[in-house]
């Protein structure tokens, strides 16, 4: 057997190489996924005492993944990751579970959506074909949708319905942080997606009782900028 190249696993350059343990590799499914949005916003007051607010673009989504009590040799993966990583040091990739991000319907969508053209950054809506033809619901707002070649994950901020011709215009949110072309496409729904993570703390923290099983608990924070 060949020695391990690391250059290729968790210590490679490329961030999509460097994933998380998920049931791919082996390791437990979480019990239970806790997720948070953050739509930051500026507010502040006039003399009149009128508060006004304003967006400030910026969009992040933060998950905790709690387990089900683990033996050694299935917690010790997740210790290693975490320290392979350097703690927050390095982004990695996180294959979030569909069923957490998409509703019923979509879960077994696995069509490829493409773009029907060009959209600049800056725009919250984008049409992509692919869909069933003249549905009133081609798509529900709430799920999640991440264009090809780009690492943030878009929010669907409202249903959108199809033409005759399967196209659907989407409308998401946050704005779209670079544009897109006639060759971008959808994440496919039937699949994970996967989320361009760093662990939300510095520290790693498990606990391990008389029966030698560990209870587990981590939390990550989207970071989609390298």
């Amino acid at each position: 057997m060949a020695l391990t190249n690391y250059d290729l696993t968790i210590d490679s350059t490329d961030t999509s190489l460097r994933i998380f343990p998920g049931p791919s590799q082996g390791a437990p499914v979480p019990t239970d996924i806790s997720i948070s949005i953050e739509q930051a916003t500026l507010t502040s007051q006039t003399n009149a005492l009128t508060t006004q607010r304003r967006s400030l673009g910026a969009h992040r989504i933060r998950l905790e993944y709690a387990y089900a009590p683990m033996s050694a040799d299935e917690v010790q993966p997740f210790i290693a990751f975490f320290n392979a990583m350097g703690g927050q040091a390095k982004a990695f990739k996180l294959n979030v579970p569909k069923e957490l991000i998409n509703d019923s319907n979509h879960i077994t969508d696995g069509s490829l959506h493409t773009s029907t053209g060009t959209v600049a950054a800056g725009q919250r809506t984008a049409i992509f074909n692919g869909f069933g033809n003249n549905l009133t619901t081609a798509i529900k707002g709430g799920n999640f949708i991440q264009p090809s070649g780009s690492k943030k994950i878009y929010i669907v901020a409202a249903d959108g319905g199809s033409d005759s011709s399967g196209n659907c215009r989407i409308r998401f949110e946050p704005a779209l942080l670079s544009g897109i072309t006639s060759s971008t496409t959808l994440n496919t729904f039937s699949e994970d997606i996967p989320l361009h993570a760093i662990f939300a703390s510095s520290d790693i923290q498990f606990d391990v009782n008389s029966a030698l099983l560990y209870g587990f608990k981590i939390k990550f924070t989207e970071q989609w900028m390298d």
